[in-house]
């Protein structure tokens, strides 16, 4: 039993270790996307930026390896009705991600916002993006009903954001939301999707494909504000400057890997922004 437990810790922590020391290399020296480097930066600070970046991601990637079985968990009812005019806030996930990996900025943006936030649960892992948007689509739509909302603001990371930006610019949910934040979403494709090539969602997040090309050509959404947030350390979307949303506004930040994004503070901060107005 001993052993098993020890299996069972060890695999996340390993496995972390193995993705962080496969995807910086990528993304410092072979798909490296430029802008990383500060008009006041020291080659100190940039030392212990990186080494800081680093050890973050590898967290934040034990943390999301740890929760991806709690993706059968459902979220609890909505409670009672939210007031007129009040805006709640809908997490959408990205590849391999669920509520329970989303929980800590669910909390922080509750607290900073005061509205009701509610993560979405995928219902399968594995499925393309178009089916995975009709699911998010029903889920969305459901808790709207539920809790009386006229409009939601909707908030992605990384495949997350495409599913969010599709929902208004491809879907017929574009009256229902007011704004959508992608996080570290790959608006032109990663080359590190090449990867995971088997899977029809990885191969629609590849470079030019034709999922991306048919979303970044479509009409922009009018009366919807649109905002991306993206990282010079993202270590997922290769080059970084993949992930700059082609709508709205960009937040550009440092020293933040692709899954670090949803545990920092500076993103609450600018989600928080948008959501408030300006």
């Amino acid at each position: 039993m001993d052993t098993i437990l020890l299996v069972i810790v060890l695999i996340p922590v390993v496995g972390a270790a193995v993705v962080v020391g496969i995807t910086f290399p990528l993304s410092w020296w072979v798909f490296p996307g430029g802008g990383s480097r500060g008009p006041h930066d020291t080659m100190t600070s940039r030392v212990l930026g990186v080494i800081l970046v680093v050890v973050a991601e590898w967290f934040a990637t034990v943390w999301m390896m740890i929760t991806v079985p709690f993706r059968f968990l459902r979220p609890a009812a909505p409670g009672r009705r939210l007031a007129e005019g009040r805006v709640p806030v809908v997490l959408l996930p990205g590849f391999f991600e669920n509520a329970a990996t989303m929980v800590w900025l669910h909390k922080r943006l509750e607290r900073s916002l005061g509205v009701p936030v509610r993560t979405l649960q995928p219902r399968r892992y594995l499925a393309g993006l178009e089916t995975l948007g009709r699911d998010y689509q029903a889920q969305i739509e459901s808790w709207m009903r539920e809790s009386g909302a006229s409009q939601v603001d909707l908030v992605g990371h990384s495949m997350g954001g495409l599913l969010a930006r599709a929902l208004v610019e491809t879907g017929p949910m574009a009256g229902k939301v007011r704004s959508v934040v992608t996080i570290g979403a790959p608006h032109q494709g990663s080359a590190i999707a090449l990867l995971g090539a088997a899977l029809r969602s990885m191969r629609q997040m590849r470079r030019g494909s034709a999922y991306l090309e048919r979303l970044n050509n479509a009409p922009a959404p009018q009366d919807v504000r649109m905002v991306g947030i993206s990282s010079t350390h993202d270590n997922y979307v290769l080059p970084w400057n993949c992930a700059l949303s082609p709508r709205g506004d960009n937040f550009i930040i440092r020293y933040r890997g692709h899954l670090t994004l949803i545990l920092s503070g500076e993103v609450v901060r600018l989600i928080s922004r948008t959501s408030r107005g300006p």
